[in-house]
């Protein structure tokens, strides 16, 4: 009779709490809340307040838990200012894969009365994706059990007693000033590295022009030099000829821009231009080949058609050839230059320009021009 008792006494007490084990529901999803830190703040003062969500990884089944993030970026949190909200996640593995989501608050607090303030508990809403579901299946009911719970702290305000107005809370952010000083240093290095470099680079530049020009080795070029400069490349581009040209035109300005200097600098300079004004030339008129001299170069020029850019391609054969017959004349080259070297200059840079891209208005205008003089001197 005694055993009989004890066993409907234990019965009586494990039999409701089975059933009620049973019949609760297993979530898969729980909320810790960390200690405050400070756990004492002044008016105003920066806290900072940490939330553990950890769910299972069910992404093995097809399934997911899916936590509503924009619910969890408040401005408030009862009486507290939330300064800033972010999120770390990191996955570790126990007896399930979980997913733990670190909830970091920034609160303040400006309240003019000190005592125990409590950060108030909220909400976080998540729902459960079964397999076959999408994410914004408006069929997935969100759950709103989840809760976090109050922390209490100790509050002291500095706040005097007889100031009623609390418009004291300034939400400007600056941003963070670390970038932009980064830059600004980086900038400076540069400023101040790039100046030396690039006059750096012209002295060593005019060195070289200089000790070129003065070069004792380029007084006596003999004829088969100048011809066969530029033999090899056989093969060049109109853009690459025309820089290459250019080139030689700004040194023949230069020379010419030294008064009395300009004799003793020929002959360090018209093997180039020869070369590179018979590159130039072998290019733009047809049937020319590797072998055609500049004097050759005149008379192909002579049987194209009349037009304005083959008058500037003739002005230019015209040039080729007059140093032709001037390297011809002893078999070297002089010291003099057979015209004034600016003038040279002049022309071959505007014979150049207008056989460019602009050939074509500067050919049109020129058309016009010529048909309203001839216009005019018929009217005289």
């Amino acid at each position: 009779m005694r055993h009989k008792i004890i066993f409907f006494i234990v019965a009586t007490i494990l039999i409701p709490i089975s059933v009620c084990v049973y019949g609760q529901k297993v979530v898969p999803i729980k909320v810790e809340t960390l200690d405050t830190t400070p756990t004492t703040v002044i008016t105003g003062q920066a806290l900072k307040q940490v939330y553990i969500i950890k769910f299972i990884d069910l992404s093995h089944l097809g399934e997911e838990i899916i936590i509503e993030e924009e619910a969890l970026d408040q401005k408030f949190l009862g009486d507290f200012d939330v300064l800033s909200f972010e999120i770390d996640r990191e996955t570790k593995q126990g007896q399930f894969l979980e997913n733990w989501w670190y909830l970091n608050y920034t609160l303040r607090v400006i309240n003019p009365k000190k005592g125990p303030q409590v950060i108030p508990s909220f909400t976080i809403p998540w729902k459960h994706k079964k397999s076959g579901q999408e994410r914004n299946d408006p069929g997935i009911e969100i759950d709103y059990g989840l809760k976090t719970e109050e922390v209490n702290l100790n509050y002291v305000t500095t706040i005097p007693e007889k100031i009623t107005s609390l418009a004291i809370r300034d939400r400007i952010d600056f941003g963070i000033f670390r970038t932009r000083g980064l830059v600004f240093y980086i900038a400076s290095w540069i400023l101040l590295i790039f100046p030396l470099g690039f006059w750096l680079a012209v002295f060593v530049r005019r060195f070289r022009h200089s000790s070129d020009v003065n070069s004792p080795e380029k007084e006596n070029v003999k004829i088969e030099e100048v011809f066969l400069v530029d033999s090899k490349n056989t093969k060049i581009s109109l853009w690459k000829a025309r820089k290459n040209l250019r080139k030689y035109i700004r040194k023949l300005k230069r020379m010419g821009s030294h008064s009395g200097e300009f004799s003793f600098d020929a002959p360090g300079i018209m093997p180039g231009l020869y070369g590179a004004l018979m590159d130039f030339l072998r290019i733009t008129i047809p049937h020319s080949t590797i072998g055609t001299t500049g004097v050759e170069m005149l008379d192909l020029v002579k049987k194209m058609k009349n037009g304005f850019k083959n008058e500037s391609v003739r002005r230019l054969a015209e040039r080729a050839a007059c140093y032709q017959n001037h390297i011809e004349e002893s078999g070297k080259i002089h010291y003099f230059w057979p015209t004034d070297p600016v003038d040279d200059a002049k022309i071959l840079n505007s014979s150049l320009r207008q056989t460019g891209r602009l050939s074509v208005l500067i050919g049109l205008a020129y058309f016009i021009k010529n048909f309203f003089k001839k216009i005019f001197n018929r009217e005289r």
